[in-house]
């Protein structure tokens, strides 16, 4: 008797699996056992793999003593992409602009300052949404004072209200600027 898609494989002990039958299928409900095992916590197996976790955790805790110079040096490149802006108001220097706040939006937070990539991620958008429109240098001028200003206070999370102020004061005046943008 030749094998149809039907049938179950001799290899398999498809009896001990539930399933439905119907006509022209066959439903199967296999036990699911990945709770079991993802309950389980796994740790070090053994003093050479906790020495590893270790190590881990030391060169990280040495490389965020450099996160400071990393925000230092992402906030010169705002720095100079917002002065290329001002002396020359093309959609070129927009969109260097906008590369740059795009990239310290991303790695603001992993750096340690997520207020100022919330601020970058504000004029990421306030230029996202103003197309065409010319994009005012004022506004442009308050998020990089900003950010600058939230780097050097060292004004880290939203446990700060003068940082929160701020924030919340730069969605106000883009959409001041933009009334399409929400203010929150």
């Amino acid at each position: 008797m030749p094998h149809t898609p039907l049938d179950p494989p001799l290899d398999v002990e498809w009896r001990k699996i539930d399933a439905e039958v119907f006509s022209d299928h066959t439903v199967l409900h296999p036990p699911n056992r990945l709770k079991e095992r993802a309950t389980q916590l796994i740790g070090p197996r053994g003093p050479g793999e906790a020495e590893a976790v270790h190590r881990a955790e030391r060169a990280l805790g040495m490389l965020s003593q450099e996160f400071a110079s990393w925000m230092d040096a992402e906030i010169e490149r705002l720095e100079e992409a917002r002065k290329a802006f001002a002396t020359q108001s093309s959609q070129g220097a927009a969109d260097a602009l906008y590369r740059v706040a795009h990239d310290l939006r991303g790695q603001a937070a992993t750096l340690g300052y997520p207020l100022a990539g919330e601020i970058a991620e504000g004029l990421c958008v306030f230029i996202e949404r103003l197309e065409e429109r010319p994009l005012p240098q004022a506004v442009v001028d308050r998020h990089v004072e900003s950010i600058r200003a939230i780097v050097r206070q060292d004004v880290r999370g939203r446990d700060n209200p003068l940082g929160v102020a701020l924030t919340l004061r730069l969605a106000q005046l883009r959409a001041q600027y933009a009334p399409g943008i929400r203010a929150e």
